[in-house]
């Protein structure tokens, strides 16, 4: 898996990065080094082939200096921040990342360490298990008074849904608020949150790439259950913004 370092702009990172440091924040001395650690399975549904690949991501209370993975197979990946978060390390397969087949289960061992000085490493293990999620069936695209609105099928399983769209250069441009398992509907235009920059947001006549994600929760997880990522769903398709 190539290195990769993106702005994530998900439902996973950058809120749950800030719930997490925000207990921090006071502390009169330097707090211990604690993190949260995931490992998830991402599918690509695309021209009628499935492909999976594993994904990674670490949210820490202070700043990292690196965060490591190794698989129940052994093998081994590097993570590296979040754009410019030093709290939160990703790594995100690309494409030529992604398999027929999917990521073996079991434990990922990861090793995370700090920017401060002698402060020894700290080893989290998560458990990748077997459950997974179908295709998320799109069943129309539209707009309605300038807003884009997807509506899909529901998924067997899904315990949530959002939506991301990139420009023609592949760039994330938007992402959408995390909808709720029983809902079948979702829709955005210019003037909502969720536009990572302000200057870049979708113009009339022009053609982007939208992806719709379902998410599995770990089995069992009742609380910070973000942090507990399973699996997720991702149908991507082409738009035209206005028609």
């Amino acid at each position: 898996m190539k290195k990769k370092t993106m702005i994530w702009r998900s439902v996973f990172a950058v809120v749950l990065a800030s719930a997490f440091l925000s207990s921090c924040i006071d502390d009169p001395e330097p707090a211990a080094l604690d993190a949260k650690a995931d490992v998830f399975v991402q599918k690509v549904w695309e021209n009628g082939e499935t492909k999976y690949a594993p994904a990674f991501i670490v949210v820490a209370n202070k700043q990292l200096d690196s965060a490591t993975v190794e698989g129940p197979g052994g093998e081994d990946w590097s993570l590296e921040k979040d754009g410019s978060s030093s709290t939160v390390f990703v790594l995100f397969p690309e494409t030529e990342d992604y398999t027929d087949s999917l990521p073996e289960t079991g434990d990922y061992d990861f090793v995370i360490t700090s920017t401060q000085t002698n402060e020894a490493p700290m080893q989290v293990t998560d458990e990748l298990d077997n459950d997974t999620l179908g295709v998320v069936v799109i069943d129309s695209i539209g707009f309605e008074s300038s807003e884009l609105v997807v509506e899909w099928e529901t998924l067997e399983d899904a315990d949530a849904y959002f939506v991301r769209l990139y420009d023609d250069s592949g760039k994330l441009i938007f992402v959408g608020n995390q909808v709720d398992d029983d809902e079948t509907e979702f829709s955005f235009g210019t003037g909502d949150q969720g536009w990572i920059d302000s200057s870049n947001k979708a113009e009339d006549g022009e053609t982007y790439k939208l992806e719709m994600i379902a998410i599995l929760y770990e089995s069992g997880s009742s609380t910070n259950k973000d942090y507990n990522v399973q699996f997720i769903s991702i149908t991507p398709t082409e738009v035209v913004w206005g028609d």
